[in-house]
């Protein structure tokens, strides 16, 4: 069979080239593996995020666990086979893998694609660890179909996912401790980041070793036994969060001229791979394994095969993420320590709790935003660590996207008492610095 593009995998990036293309008339095939909506929907961003919000609800865990289950089915009825097939959508359950740079094979038929995306995601990165092969361990794959969560787990790596599921853990009375094999917590992020983590974690009642060394792991009856260089110590269970690895194998990508690595496909700043037929897109690509940048990689894709001559390119200055911890963390742009390494006129703007009134009346206890501009008062990066870090940093994201200057902000009407609004006012402090550098003109 033939068709206008050929989609293997159906994660945030899959749908959205899926969708966009069949939108604009053309015959899609969509290829999965599994359940359609991918890791996003099934054990990544969907549950896990229902999981720390109901956290905060004072409820036992297996009726939490019980109740990710029912978002995850609500999210899922949104992108179905039946929802597929409503909008044109060809689907096909099966694992496709390249006869050659045309053409899939799936379940032992053929089909044919003026185009191929691929879009396969990531999967949990399983170390190198002695023992592991004899434990029953956990990682974001399989958490979320668990009836309950023994009372005392650990997490190997000191990651993203770990993070955040530690803080809701603690919360459902689960007693939590972290093996860190590195110096830091979040070390991309500037010191007085994972500085706050570290103590926050510890003061939450989670237990933290950094900079581990070696561990080895060993089944003792129903417990697992950690070991380092300076201590033994027993749990119920283990949970595996050391990262992510590109959902290459089985592609058969040799076929095809498309080059790769242990990190990923190989494209070009339009999402190309070596192959001019042949698009990948999402956790599979990297460096950037979220959710939104998948999605976001797909639309390039579809812009770039429904208008061939005006081609889109991917922009990477101003990446948002937002880390779902107690309390949340975002980010966009480069880091301060980054910023220095430009060796150009960097201006920092900082806002504490004590001096934002909606965290005074929110009765917040951390609160902290740093704004990063260039010497032209652009914001290049930004930082923030409080309820809502998300949605601050989406303003200034958009603005860095917009070559915004800060101090524009101060122009606008924010309602009052919000975050935005003390955003605002923290963009006066920009504009009397503009004000400086005009009087010295």
């Amino acid at each position: 069979m033939k068709y206008d593009c050929i989609v293997i995998g159906s994660g945030a990036g899959g749908l959205t080239v899926a969708f966009g293309l069949a939108g604009a008339g053309k015959k899609i095939l969509l290829i999965e593996k599994s359940n359609v909506g991918g890791e996003c929907t099934w054990s990544g961003c969907v549950p896990s995020k229902a999981f720390i919000n109901l956290s905060k609800n004072q409820m036992p865990i297996e009726i939490a666990l019980e109740e990710v289950r029912k978002v995850i089915k609500n999210i899922a009825g949104k992108e179905d086979p039946i929802v597929l097939k409503e909008k044109g959508i060809d689907y096909i359950k099966g694992i496709g893998k390249f006869i050659k740079e045309d053409s899939i094979e799936v379940n032992e038929e053929i089909y044919t694609g003026d185009k191929i995306v691929i879009a396969t995601g990531s999967s949990p990165f399983i170390p190198p660890i002695k023992g592991l092969e004899n434990i029953d361990y956990l990682t974001n794959s399989n958490f979320f179909i668990q009836k309950t969560i023994p009372k005392k787990l650990v997490m190997i790596g000191g990651g993203v996912i770990s993070l955040e599921l530690s803080f809701a853990l603690k919360r459902f009375g689960i007693d939590v401790t972290i093996y860190e094999i590195g110096e830091k917590l979040v070390p991309v992020e500037d010191e007085e980041i994972s500085e706050f983590y570290k103590n926050k974690l510890r003061k939450e009642g989670i237990e933290l070793y950094l900079n581990c060394g070696n561990i080895e792991l060993k089944q003792e009856g129903d417990k697992v036994q950690v070991i380092t260089e300076n201590k033994v110590e027993e749990f119920d269970k283990i949970f595996i969060s050391t990262g992510r690895v590109p959902n290459i194998n089985g592609l058969d990508l040799e076929k095809t001229g498309v080059s790769y690595s242990k990190r990923g496909i190989n494209v070009n700043e339009n999402m190309l791979t070596d192959n001019k037929n042949i698009y990948a897109i999402g956790d599979v690509v990297g460096p950037y394994r979220f959710s939104h940048m998948a999605g976001y990689n797909g639309e390039i894709v579809v812009r770039n095969i429904l208008f061939p001559y005006i081609k889109k390119k991917a922009d990477y200055r101003s990446i948002p993420w937002t880390i779902f911890t107690n309390p949340e963390f975002s980010r966009m742009g480069i880091n301060e320590r980054e910023a220095m390494e430009l060796k150009e006129n960097i201006k920092i703007y900082k806002l504490l709790g004590k001096d934002n009134e909606r965290s005074i009346i929110s009765l917040e206890d951390d609160f902290y935003l740093k704004v990063i501009c260039d010497k032209k008062f652009r914001v290049i990066g930004a930082c923030c660590i409080g309820d809502r870090a998300g949605e601050i940093i989406g303003l200034l994201q958009f603005m860095n996207s917009q070559n915004l200057k800060f101090y524009k902000l101060m122009e606008s009407i924010q309602a009052y008492p919000t975050y935005i609004d003390s955003l605002r006012k923290l963009s006066k402090l920009a504009y009397v610095d503009h004000l400086k550098e005009l009087v010295k003109i």
